[in-house]
């Protein structure tokens, strides 16, 4: 019980400058108020407050350099993100634990003490409820502009010096290795929403479409069978891969592979397979042959889209031209700014369809000439890729066995046949 009311003190929002004793009174006020409005018996609920008005002010850097001494400085850079993300985690359970036991509880500042210098303040608290009466020492430093929690301390014992002893005792027993893995598998992150972005690209994501597409809305209902909820953002292929990279977006919805994108990204089961097939403006390509051939002896221009995983399919030292919109690319071959286009055969109907002007002007080959396997993605680094990728798989398996698999693809007129 001490120790759960440490963690609950140690893990209050940093302060702003001013009167930390004030605004102590203030935050704890909060605390109170936001539990008040909660079901103590939901642990769920009460660590989303721990989330929304705690957790994104906490310095984890500073208390983890605490915990782990003089393992801090021989861990790699990567140990130390995982032990600080980690170990949060563990605050955070251990908090959430410390508010339902303590949720009736009363409290009352004592006294407050600074440094000499001013940097630094003891702000003393009396806590209540019905099974005990405590007094916890409060300790903040000065950062900049910013009070900040560095430790609490109970009968003159403090918090972290508690974990530091545990977290060394561990260390020499077993490794900074096997530690951090421990520590991780019992407070693993657990994601109930995954942030989905991809490129317009209809039929098969377009928030014009009903249901965003034909991906998005197989890959929403996969997800959401596999206990997960999504959210869609729209944005341009390279931001998607920034995006990923800071955190923002945790799926990149549609992706062929290639080597060097298997080197950062996890790769699902194939969702769909996209057919390849050859756009031109006189006689229809329909092998790869045709098509290589024309690019390398004829001297041919092919219009190609930015960001897309070509491969092979394209020679070196060939005349390309790349697009960033499909309907750019289609003007420019009417047009014979180009000779030829590669396109997947439901996105090239799609376009052709609705720019009825083009459709006499450029012959679409009467087969594909290479087939796609397309796959949602997720960083290799993603703390939750590994278990993400593989909820998706089953869940996936599962909805191919059912009759609303085809019924999505005769919604948007597509042929699931090779999936």
């Amino acid at each position: 019980m001490p120790r759960y009311l440490l963690c609950l003190i140690l893990l209050l929002p940093s302060i702003s400058l001013g009167n930390p004793e004030q605004l102590v009174r203030d935050t704890l006020g909060q605390l109170s108020t936001q539990l008040s409005m909660i079901d103590n018996d939901s642990m769920e609920a009460i660590q989303k407050v721990i989330e929304n008005y705690l957790k994104p002010k906490l310095d984890m850097e500073r208390i983890s350099k605490v915990v782990l001494g003089n393992h801090w400085k021989r861990a790699s850079l990567k140990q130390k993100k995982t032990f600080m993300a980690c170990f949060s985690r563990q605050l955070t359970h251990n908090q959430a634990e410390s508010f339902q036991k303590w949720h009736s509880g009363e409290w009352k500042v004592i006294s407050t003490t600074y440094n000499d210098s001013g940097s630094k303040v003891a702000v003393n608290l009396e806590l209540n409820n019905l099974a005990t009466n405590m007094e916890v020492v409060l300790r903040l430093y000065k950062s900049k502009n910013n009070w900040l929690i560095y430790d609490a301390a109970l009968n003159g014992i403090s918090l972290l010096k508690q974990f530091r002893d545990d977290y060394a005792l561990k260390v020499e027993r077993q490794g900074l290795g096997k530690t951090l893995a421990r520590l991780c598998q019992l407070h693993p992150l657990v994601v109930k929403t995954l942030h989905m972005a991809a490129n317009e690209w209809p039929p098969y994501i377009s928030r014009s479409l009903p249901g965003q597409g034909l991906a998005v809305e197989l890959i929403s209902r996969v997800l959401k069978q596999a206990g997960y909820e999504v959210n869609m953002s729209f944005t341009p292929w390279q931001k998607v891969g920034d995006g990923m990279q800071s955190g923002q977006f945790d799926i990149s919805v549609a992706a062929w592979k290639n080597a060097n994108r298997q080197k950062s990204l996890l790769f699902s089961d194939p969702y769909f397979h996209n057919q390849l097939v050859v756009i031109s403006t006189d006689e229809a390509v329909d092998t790869l042959s045709t098509f290589q051939q024309r690019l390398t002896q004829n001297k041919q221009i092919v219009g190609l889209m930015e960001d897309y995983a070509y491969g092979e399919l394209i020679p070196k030292h060939v005349r390309t031209q790349y697009h960033r919109h499909y309907s750019t690319l289609l003007r420019n071959l009417a047009t014979k700014e180009l000779d030829m286009a590669l396109s997947d055969l439901n996105v090239a109907q799609f376009y052709l369809n609705n720019h009825a002007n083009l459709q006499s002007k450029l012959k679409i080959s009467k087969q594909a000439i290479q087939s796609r396997s397309l796959h949602i993605t997720m960083l290799k680094n993603h703390p939750v890729g590994l278990q993400v990728i593989k909820d998706f798989n089953q869940a996936l398996k599962a909805f191919k066995k059912t009759k609303a698999y085809k019924t999505l693809h005769a919604k948007y007129k597509l042929n699931p046949k090779r999936n």
